[in-house]
Order: structure tokens, then C-alpha cells, then sequence
């Protein structure tokens, strides 16, 4: 969008939130007539978005009618805020709407301020990167609004991250004294904000610049403080200090921005009853003590944690109990699950994600380029590897693209994320200065290489991920290239560590390009803005922290498609692991709140990783692990996934799998008949097809197919009369490709024609799926597909779906794909799909062999198992 088109947008959207009719707000003298039908466009699409209201779980259905009888004709800090958000900021309508509703439903949870004593507890899940802070701030001013006089925000644990925090909170709630522009105009008196935490970077909390009397007056009290030990124990002297009949009753709202970090104790007795007497008693650790200290200082208290990856929070003994500090912090009163806000590109969005239903794969974006091994082992020799020069052309190459979209003026940011170790960071900083600055040399004294270097690149690596996004932002390299100069000058490099103490200031240089060279500074909380070109290889095996390191997590309007994210297939495959982790927990959630569970009868279910931790051992040392039984009744279960980044792992692996297949089928004898693409048999034991099982082997670290859940799930039904009878088809290509190859399988009737079948882009060890329409047919009668027909026609499902539930219950059947090595040699370069080999004569390249098993829908349906990770409330399969 240009600056043009946001300014005409902003018009028309403040002229209608004042009550003139759309058509009338379009044509408006100040909107130009060419701009005139984007924003009628632009309008009509905010329209059509839906707004999906908050999840909701809560100790206390009725606790919200108090705020059903207070006015608001006397607000002032939330119609400032959702002024600004409209006029200033440029948000849709609906998307203040929304934020408007979801936070009255929160704030209702608070209690009226001038009861005289309350204790709430509550937890805000957002998503990484999404929008938490607007949440909360408009909580804040509704909660100033209603009467809440103290506010403390709990900051993460790092200056820049408060600092960040700090400004946010100036500039849509508190104003200046000089009512700059870009934020809301300074209160009038006897509404403005006293404040003892300032914009510097240690402007944390100090007693000498605090009065008490400001805690007697009408006019609200907010403090931005980080979660350090020696900081909020000057808070807690400060306000001990205070007289004691304000601290009875001032109340007071404690916000916690990443309540996962830092907050939850670490160290600590589990102590259930209130008259324990543990004779080994132990506190907890300090920052979670002092977080509940603070709190028991007031009578009126409200403590709301905020985090995007709640697995320790929720792992929070439901039921402790501390004399000495108060109870734990477990969010005992609600838990909101906010929804996914329009526009936000999210783990399942950028890496794809498993969908349990059907065994496929939810493909992510085009934009996940992969750091082979070599690259890895290159950082760690001090080299720079070709993957970071690659990655240093897509972010000249997306700037010079964003410029010509008309964001010239905007920010944009590349992040190099390699190592927590400052001298590290250091060198390779050197490094990229290096090469940069060759870069940049040669585009100023000589630039008939590197012209048709980014050339070749921008066409072959940007523009089908661009018509695949957006067709009418395609252009050609021509229209692009008179802004690769300017950006290449306007680029800064610079390395954000404790070492430098550099920070990136957007506030002061709201058009900062910049190469962003650091590790634990960059790695939770700090928004990096307009963040275009990830490198990131930095492993964690904590679903907690590598989820917080995702910066490249939240808004990319206008230029999604120009974004790169560089890491492991490794990572990548991990991403898209948690993106399922994730989505099984707000669904359970979801059916938590529809059976109008309370937060303490909350027992959520965190899918366990055969190669990552939920959260460090010591925040979920009082949780367990469970088996949770699951059914596979009509239900596909496909290999899609292989550990193409260890070769040889996957080379082992593969040679078996044809050893397996090849033996299999031998023993099966002459196929019943052969169908358009291979053999096909009917009638095969349950015990042919669980000995081939047995022999044929998976990644051990892929999460979709379990062997031996599937073996003992066949073993069930074979006992209950069903599955008994196995139809077995070799699915191949029914005409020779000459570069996919045949194959030997040993079957009687000749060489099987080898398919084609690629990996995804965004997660480079899955190929998605391998079954195609009406793959699931194969074996049925014709009074089954019959059958079939009718559910397609009455049920809309589609060919598999239907073929699932039409089969006999005492019928199984069993897909195999032979996968050429040589699959996807007739790709397009940048389109989001991958060779299944980048060498497939490599020596330690080979084909695959892919299976699917399609079970029938049984209404005898046994379960197997899969392991969780619990707190102290089980899970409840409602």
C-alpha cells in the first residue's frame, strides 16, 4: 500500500467511524478520484472479514456483570486509544472491533475495582509476534478507565525488550508533553499518567524518582518494569514503605508480558495443602517469589500473564500453596485463547502443518530456504557460507521490490541468528560487512555481474512465489532495479548483543534498513520491524524457546511474498511439529469452553517430541506423561515424511524399505489382476500385511505414522472379526517416463513404472502427501462404491474420504508408491515444491518406497496410544 493509498483509506475509515455513509465518505473531495475505487475495494473486503471471538474459560460465569453497569460516557483512555488505532495507526475497523470486544470480555474478569478485596489470576495465550501488546494495552486503559490506579508491567528480562515496551505504552496511552505527532495527544489534567519508568534504556524503576502521593490520587500510576531480581526488589521496598491503608485499597493490575520466561518458578516445594509441614521446604525461585510477594501487598490484585507459548504456565501446580510468598501464579481464574488475527502468518502458515485427520500435510509459504549441513559447518569455521550470500541478495532484492510497491519509507530488517556467543556474533558480523560492502562496491563501479547475478535470482527465486501470492505485483527486473542502489546505500549492519550495546531504535529512525547480527537479544519479544530475510540456525529443543526465537513470526502485509526464512530441514521440520502442538492445544481449549470447564479443571494436553522438551525440565518438574488412546477408524495414514537431511540415515532406511516391499510382495505371489498403474491382491491376510509392517521402517523422529500403534490398532480389530481380508496395489504411472525410471519389485508381470512425487518447500523432509483422488477405491465392489457415490453426493466428501466409509469393516487396504529419486527434475525454480534429491545419482540417492493404509470407518473402533505431557490436573477427553 503507498503512503498515498493509506492516507485515503485512513480518511474514508475516520469520516465513516464519525456516522457519514460509506458512499459518501469515498467520494469526498480529500480522497482523489484515482484512489477513489482502491478504497471502495479496500472497504468492501474489511466487510467480508469475520471475526472469531475469543475462547474463553472462567472460575466465575457471572463475574462480569458488573461492567454491564458502568458508563462509559466518562472513559478517556480506551476512545483515545481506539482513536489513534483508527486514525493514527490506520487499522481496519473490524480489527479494532474485535480488539474492542475481546478485551471487555477479559477486562469483565477483573472485578470492580472498588470491591474490597479480590485475588484474580488470569492467562492470555496470543500467537508469536501477533499482537499481545495491543491487547494489553487496551486493557490497561480500560482498566484506567473503570478505576485501576496502579499499573505494573512486567517487561521480559532485558532492557531493550522494556525499553520497547516503554514507548509502546507512551505513545498510545500516556502522550508527550509536546504532543508529537504519531501518538496520542498528552491527557488533560487530573487524567494525566504518573509515571517513575522512563524511555532510556535504563529507565527501569528507581525509589528516588517515586512519590507516594501519587498513589493517593485520582490519576492512575503506570510502571514499566523488567523482571530482575534487584529491580523489583527496590519496587517491593517502595512500596512497602507506602502507608498501609492506600496499599489496602489501591487496586492494582500486574501485567506480565512473556510469562513464561523468568516468571514461573523454577525451584520451588510443591506444597498442596495450606498446613503442609515440609521439613524440606524450599522456596521458590526468585523472580517467581518476588512476582507473588508483590502481589500480596495488595488487597485488590489482579495479576494477567501474557504469552504466545504457555507450556510452563499451564504445567503451574493448579493447587500450590505458600504461606511465605502466596500461592503460584497458575492463571486459576480465566484463560483466553485469542484468536488468529487477519493477516498473521504464524507457524502453521509459514511451515505447514500435519493434519491428524487425514494423515496429509497443511502446506506453509513458499518462503523457507534451506542451510545444508556444510553451511552449518562453514559458520562454525568462521566462513561465510553461500546460503547468508544468497539470503544478503534476497533482502536487497525484497527492499529494492518493496520500494517500488511504495514502502520506501518503511523499515526493513534482516536477521542473522547463528549463536548465543557474543564473539561469534562478532566475527561473523566481519564477515558480512565483507561481503556486503563487495556487494554494494560492485553495484556502484561495476555492475554488469552482479546486475544479471540478481537478475537471474529475482527471476528464477522470487517471481513464481510472487504470481503465486499476488499476480499483479509481478513485474519484471527493469522496474525493480532503480531501487537496488538506494538500498543498498541506505543499509546498515549492525550486531545487537550486551557487548555493543546497540539497539534498534525504529522510534528513532522509523525508515531503518538494517542486517541485524545477534542471538539472545533478538531472540524473544523485541519486534523487529518490516523483518524481511530470517537466517536462522540456531537449534533449541524446547518447543517454549525455538517458538520465541521465531521472530520471523506475525504481519507481513503488502510483502509476505517477498519474505525468506533460511534454517535446517532440521528446524524447519520442527517448526512444522509445533504448528501442530499448537493447534491441538486451542482445540482442546475450544471443547474445554463449550463444556464449561473452569481454569482449574483445566488438564491440557502438550504432544510430546521424540526429539524436543515441552519446556525446561525444571518448569515441568511436577508434570506427567499419559497415554492418550486415539482410533484409526476411516482414517489414511501416509509416509510423507523422511529424513532427507541425514542422507545416511535415509539411505539405510530406503534400502531396507525395498528389501521389505520386495519380500512382501514375492511372498503375495501372482497379483490378482493388474490395474491401469500395477499389480493388484485381494484377499491377503491381517498377518501378511502386520509381518510387512513389522519389517518396513519409518523415521524414527517423524510424528505422523507410528508403526507400532498401527500394528497393535490391526491386531484389535483382527480380533474383533475385522480387517481380516487385505487389498494390496502398487500405485505406479500408467505411462513410462523415461528420466522417472521402472523399478523391480519382483512381481510376477514386470517392471512397475516409477511416480513422481517432491517435497515441500517449507518443510523439506515431507512430501506433503502421496495418495491422489480416488486412490482409496482400489478393491472396492461395486456395491461399495455405490456406496461411495452416495456419500459424496449426500455427506460432500470427497473420492478417499468416501471410499473410506463405504469400505467393509473386515477390509483393509494397503497403497505403495514407488517414488522415483529423479522426481521433481522437470521443476521450476522457486515454486513451493523441491526435487525429492538435489543429486539423484548421487551414490547415496535412492527411490522410495512410500505406503498408505486407508482403514475402514469401524463402529467397533479400538484405540491405541499416543504420550502427552500433563500438569497436576489430568486431561479430560471430553
Amino acid at each position: 500500500m503507498t503512503p498515498e493509498q493509506s492516507t485515503a483509506l485512513r480518511i474514508a475509515r475516520l469520516m465513516i467511524d464519525n456516522g457519514v455513509p460509506r458512499d459518501l465518505a469515498i467520494n469526498n473531495p480529500a480522497i482523489p478520484q484515482d484512489l477513489r475505487e482502491f478504497v471502495r475495494e479496500a472497504l468492501e473486503r474489511e466487510e467480508t472479514i469475520i471475526l472469531e471471538p475469543a475462547r474463553m474459560l472462567v472460575a466465575e460465569p457471572r463475574r462480569d456483570e458488573w461492567l454491564r453497569q458502568v458508563d462509559r460516557s466518562q472513559w478517556y483512555y480506551w476512545p483515545t486509544l481506539r482513536d489513534y488505532l483508527l486514525v493514527t495507526k490506520n487499522w481496519p475497523a473490524p480489527s479494532v472491533r474485535s480488539l474492542d470486544e475481546i478485551t471487555n470480555r477479559i477486562l469483565g474478569q477483573l472485578t470492580r475495582p472498588e470491591t474490597e478485596q479480590f485475588d484474580i489470576k488470569g492467562l492470555v495465550l496470543g500467537f508469536v509476534q501477533s499482537g499481545k501488546t495491543a491487547n494489553f494495552t487496551a486493557l490497561i486503559a480500560k482498566a484506567a478507565d473503570v478505576g485501576y490506579r496502579l499499573i505494573i508491567v512486567l517487561s521480559g528480562i532485558d532492557n531493550g525488550l522494556r525499553r520497547q515496551t516503554q514507548i509502546r505504552l507512551n505513545r498510545e496511552l500516556v502522550g508527550y508533553a509536546d504532543n508529537r505527532a504519531g501518538a496520542v495527544n498528552l491527557p488533560p489534567m487530573g487524567r494525566q499518567w504518573h509515571q517513575f519508568t522512563n524511555e532510556e534504556l535504563h529507565g527501569d524503576f528507581r525509589p528516588g524518582l517515586a512519590n507516594y502521593a501519587a498513589l493517593q490520587g485520582s490519576q492512575p500510576v503506570l510502571l514499566v518494569v523488567k523482571k530482575n531480581g534487584a529491580v523489583l526488589r527496590r519496587l517491593h521496598a517502595w512500596i512497602d514503605a507506602a502507608p498501609e491503608d492506600v496499599r489496602r485499597v489501591l487496586p492494582v493490575l500486574i501485567i506480565d508480558d512473556e510469562a513464561d520466561q523468568a516468571s514461573v518458578d523454577t525451584r520451588g516445594t510443591y506444597q498442596a495443602d495450606e498446613n503442609a509441614d515440609d521439613a524440606d521446604y524450599e522456596p521458590p525461585s526468585v523472580i517467581n517469589g518476588l512476582i507473588r510477594d508483590l502481589l500480596r501487598k495488595f488487597q485488590r490484585r489482579v495479576y494477567v500473564a501474557y504469552t504466545a507459548t504457555p507450556f510452563a504456565n499451564i504445567l503451574i501446580p493448579h493447587d500450590t500453596v505458600d504461606p511465605t510468598v502466596g500461592n503460584d501464579l497458575y492463571p486459576k481464574d480465566f484463560v483466553v485463547d485469542l484468536p488468529k488475527p487477519e493477516g498473521y502468518f504464524g507457524a502453521e502458515e509459514l511451515f505447514g502443518r500435519l493434519d491428524r485427520a487425514t494423515g496429509e500435510e497443511v502446506e506453509g509459504l513458499d518462503v523457507i530456504r534451506s542451510v545444508t549441513d556444510q553451511d552449518v559447518l562453514a559458520l562454525e569455521q568462521n566462513t561465510l557460507p553461500p546460503s547468508l550470500e544468497i539470503a544478503i541478495l534476497d533482502f536487497i532484492l525484497g527492499g529494492a521490490a518493496r520500494a517500488h510497491r511504495g514502502q520506501v519509507e518503511l523499515p526493513a530488517t534482516m536477521l542473522v541468528h547463528t549463536s548465543s556467543r557474543i564473539a561469534e556474533q562478532q566475527q561473523l558480523a566481519g564477515l558480512i560487512n565483507q561481503s556486503f560492502g563487495e556487494s554494494r562496491d560492485e553495484w556502484r563501479y561495476d555492475r554488469r555481474r552482479i546486475r544479471e547475478r540478481l537478475r537471474e535470482h529475482w527471476n528464477t527465486a522470487f517471481r513464481s512465489v510472487i504470481r503465486a501470492r499476488h499476480a499483479e505485483l509481478d513485474v519484471e527486473f527493469e522496474q525493480i532495479e532503480e531501487h537496488i542502489g538506494p538500498f543498498f546505500e541506505s543499509v546498515d549492519i549492525r550486531v545487537v548483543n550486551s557487548f555493543t550495546g546497540e539497539v534498534l531504535d525504529y522510534e528513532r529512525e522509523p525508515s531503518l534498513k538494517t542486517i541485524a547480527i545477534g542471538g539472545n537479544r533478538l531472540s524473544r519479544g523485541l519486534t523487529l520491524e518490516g523483518l524481511m530475510v530470517s537466517y536462522f540456525v540456531r537449534r533449541s529443543v524446547m518447543y517454549d524457546t525455538l517458538m520465541q526465537m521465531g521472530r520471523w513470526f506475525g504481519f507481513r502485509n503488502g510483502y509476505e511474498d517477498l519474505t525468506r526464512i533460511y534454517m535446517t530441514d532440521e528446524l524447519a521440520g520442527w517448526f512444522s511439529d509445533l504448528a501442530l502442538v499448537e493447534h491441538e492445544l486451542r482445540e482442546d481449549i475450544q471443547v474445554y469452553e463449550s463444556q464449561n470447564l473452569t481454569p482449574l479443571q483445566l488438564g491440557t494436553r502438550i504432544l510430546q517430541h521424540p526429539a524436543m522438551l515441552v519446556t525446561s525440565r525444571l518448569k515441568q518438574r511436577f508434570a506427567s506423561t499419559i497415554t492418550v488412546e486415539q482410533s484409526y477408524s476411516a482414517q489414511v495414514v501416509q509416509t510423507v515424511r523422511f529424513p532427507f537431511r541425514r542422507l545416511y540415515d535415509l539411505t539405510d532406511l530406503l534400502d531396507n524399505n525395498l528389501q521389505a516391499t520386495q519380500t512382501f510382495l514375492h511372498s503375495l505371489g501372482v497379483p490378482t489382476r493388474w490395474i491401469r498403474n500395477g499389480p493388484l491382491w485381494q484377499g491377503i491376510t491381517a498377518d501378511a500385511v502386520l509381518e510387512f509392517l513389522e519389517n518396513y521402517q519409518v523415521d524414527p523422529e517423524a510424528r505422523s505414522v507410528s508403526l507400532p500403534l498401527l500394528r497393535a490398532y490391526i491386531e484389535r480389530q483382527r480380533d474383533l472379526g475385522e480387517l481380516l481380508n487385505w487389498t494390496v496395489a502398487v500405485k505406479g504411472r500408467e505411462s513410462a517416463d523415461r528420466t522417472l525410471g521402472d523399478l523391480d519389485l519382483g512381481v510376477p508381470g514386470g517392471r512397475i513404472h516409477q511416480v513422481s512425487r517432491t517435497r515441500l518447500a517449507s518443510d523439506p523432509n515431507s512430501l506433503g502427501v502421496i495418495t491422489s483422488p480416488g486412490d482409496e477405491e482400489e478393491g472396492l465392489s461395486k456395491d461399495s462404491l455405490d456406496r461411495a457415490r452416495t456419500f459424496q453426493e449426500s455427506e460432500k466428501l470427497s473420492a478417499n474420504p468416501a471410499a473410506r466409509r463405504a469400505r467393509p469393516a473386515s477390509e483393509g487396504l494397503l497403497l505403495l508408491y514407488p517414488i522415483s529419486r529423479h522426481s521433481g527434475y522437470d521443476l521450476q525454480e522457486g515454486g513451493s515444491r523441491r526435487a525429492l534429491f538435489e543429486h539423484p545419482n548421487d551414490a547415496r540417492s535412492r527411490d522410495v518406497l512410500g505406503l498408505a493404509i486407508s482403514f475402514p470407518h469401524s463402529d467397533n473402533a479400538q484405540q491405541v496410544i499416543g504420550q502427552y505431557t500433563v500438569g497436576t490436573v489430568g486431561w479430560r477427553p471430553v
